[in-house]
């Protein structure tokens, strides 16, 4: 597999917060839940060529996360999110997680969703910066999958991120103080 390096389109870091009126039921991720993101993880790092359990390790947690309009809303787009939430039968839970991992100076991030899944763009210390996609797949059964790493070093970095269709990104803040 070979990797190429991929330029974040620039967004406007200081969109406001988008309010999420959606209701969730079952909030709670039960003690399987945690497993299942756990071995999820794992085997997506194996396939980034990241198999190096140390990697799981050296988590760093997301420090805040809402969401942000990114273009002009497009009902269109919309409706494709929820129809394609809807094929999915509600019996499997997917993985759904978000973290980034410091290791020998490497900033990597993982994310795990049902709909496929995209860095928009990325903030490091107040200045955008790049990275390279190491590993992506998107399937009805599996959900979207992303590992990505990012170049350069710094105390913050902010991330965009797409999921679907969707006119709203995730911003997530993560406060890298190791």
């Amino acid at each position: 597999m070979c990797f190429t390096y991929e330029e974040l389109p620039l967004i406007d870091f200081s969109a406001p917060k988008v309010i999420n009126n959606r209701k969730r039921e079952n909030k709670e991720m039960a003690p399987q839940d945690y497993a299942q993101n756990k071995a999820d993880a794992k085997s997506v790092l194996s396939c980034a060529n990241l198999a190096n359990g140390q990697y799981l390790e050296n988590i760093i947690e997301v420090a805040e996360k809402y969401m942000i309009e990114t273009q002009p809303h497009d009902p269109q787009n919309t409706k494709k999110s929820i129809r394609a939430n809807l094929n999915r039968s509600d019996k499997v839970r997917l993985p759904h997680y978000t973290h980034l991992m410091k290791l020998n100076n490497r900033l990597v991030f993982q994310a795990a969703c049902c709909l496929p899944l995209r860095v928009l763009a990325a903030n490091l210390d107040g200045k955008s910066v790049y990275g390279k996609t190491l590993f992506k797949s998107h399937s009805n059964s599996g959900g979207g999958k992303l590992v990505y790493e990012f170049l350069g070093m710094g105390n913050e970095l902010i991330i965009d991120l797409k999921r679907g269709d969707s006119s709203k990104a995730q911003r997530l803040t993560f406060l890298i103080l190791k």
